[in-house]
């Protein structure tokens, strides 16, 4: 396997996906879904199968609010776990037609898994949205008492 036209075709695939939000054309996106997909949306709906990933994101895109929308982001990550199975982290909020950039709070990451199916294509098969937080006061003193627990063990 060479993993440097692996990731460029994983890249490329990825960015159809990002296109389809420009375009609106959903089906054309969903061939680079598995048929069983898994969908993880930010709020933790769960999509399943091509249909429902189809069908959401034409509700959702033909809102006056998000025409014109575009999906911005990037790959952090790719993994590759054998020749026809990667893990991905990217990031990336959706930017609507009146902004020149998405807001920090809109933004999320996502793991994906990509499968190569039988005509040597990457597929989606798994895709977890999570929006990116910044820690509140809980999170910060759970990290102040972890950090306490691991100089008392030293």
């Amino acid at each position: 396997m060479n993993k440097v036209t692996e990731m460029k075709a994983i890249r490329q695939v990825n960015d159809e996906i990002y296109r389809s939000f420009e375009t609106l054309d959903f089906k054309g996106a969903a061939v680079h879904l598995t048929e069983d997909c898994d969908y993880i949306t930010f709020n933790g709906t769960h999509l399943k199968g091509r249909e429902a990933y189809v069908s959401s994101h034409e509700q959702l895109m033909n809102n006056f609010m998000f025409r014109g929308a575009r999906l911005e982001g990037e790959i952090d990550q790719m993994r590759f776990l054998n020749d026809r199975t990667a893990v991905v982290i990217a990031r990336g909020a959706i930017r609507f037609r009146w902004q020149k950039k998405a807001p920090e709070s809109r933004q999320s990451i996502n793991t994906t898994l990509w499968i190569k199916n039988s005509e040597d294509q990457w597929q989606m098969a798994a895709f977890h949205n999570c929006r990116i937080k910044k820690p509140g006061l809980l999170q910060t003193l759970m990290n102040m008492i972890s950090a306490d627990s691991a100089d008392s063990r030293r």
